[in-house]
């Protein structure tokens, strides 16, 4: 019988957990919009609202709307609705959101975007902007890379304008490369060497350079694009190059450790 009753209960909290995780999460009332601009010029727009519209094609030509205020003159993909996600929500791809160079800047368009929403019957909603991982700035006041921008306008409030300026430089990605080359070749040296003392310094170079790639990479590759030198996939494998400094950590421990091992014998 106690058996028998806690199966029951078991039942009951999986249906429950079951009908808990089913049920769509709702976002807040109002528009929410994201603009991602990419470090290869590209972009894209995301619009989700909270009530008032029912059906992916309201969702789908509003999101396209918002879009057109934000890029005015740019040139669009497709709006299509993702429904699969926390919350359905309406995408566009801008084939080209920014020009790409030295000082690229990005205008908000809240002025815009403000009408387009109110006449759909949002007068209030958020804006989050997302640039490449690179210094920005809005004014005098500069952000580091990965600062994200985020605005709350409520009916009344003056809307989001002005530029957002990226500050690309190749600096920081020069430095980090030459930390994870000297961090590949103080590792091959403490394998290649019968030294120890030779050994533990390759060992310690390698696993220095690594972490240090490691704990400060910000995706300064990111750099490259934004000032045009790099798209497509050279540019990924550029952003994606810190990545090496991980093994190299660990082949580095991995030696020290045989060093240390070798020396207590």
């Amino acid at each position: 019988m106690r058996w028998g009753r806690w199966a029951a209960l078991a039942t009951v909290l999986c249906l429950v957990a079951v009908g808990c995780g089913g049920s769509r999460a709702r976002p807040a009332p109002g528009a929410h919009i994201v603009v991602v601009l990419r470090a290869d010029g590209s972009g894209r727009v995301d619009l989700w609202v909270g009530g008032g519209v029912h059906v992916d094609r309201e969702l789908r030509d509003l999101g396209r709307r918002v879009a057109v205020a934000l890029f005015p003159g740019r040139a669009l993909g497709a709006t299509r609705v993702e429904p699969d996600a926390a919350f359905t929500f309406a995408r566009t791809e801008v084939v080209r959101a920014y020009h790409r160079g030295p000082r690229p800047a990005f205008d908000i368009a809240g002025a815009s975007v403000g009408p387009v929403l109110k006449a759909a019957g949002y007068p209030g909603y958020t804006l989050l902007l997302r640039p490449p991982q690179v210094r920005t700035s809005i004014g005098a006041r500069t952000h580091p890379p990965g600062f994200e921008y985020t605005w709350r306008i409520s009916p009344g409030d003056p809307p989001p304008t002005g530029p957002v300026v990226m500050h690309p430089r190749l600096l920081h990605w020069a430095v980090e490369m030459a930390l994870l080359a000297v961090a590949g070749i103080g590792v091959l040296t403490s394998f290649l060497s019968r030294d120890a003392r030779i050994g533990f310094g390759g060992c310690a170079a390698g696993s220095v350079g690594a972490m240090t790639v490691l704990l400060t990479d910000r995706a300064s590759g990111d750099a490259l694009g934004t000032l045009g030198h790099l798209s497509g996939t050279p540019l990924t494998l550029v952003t994606r190059l810190p990545i090496v400094a991980l093994p190299l950590a660990a082949l580095a421990v991995i030696r020290l450790l045989h060093l240390i091992a070798g020396r207590s014998r």
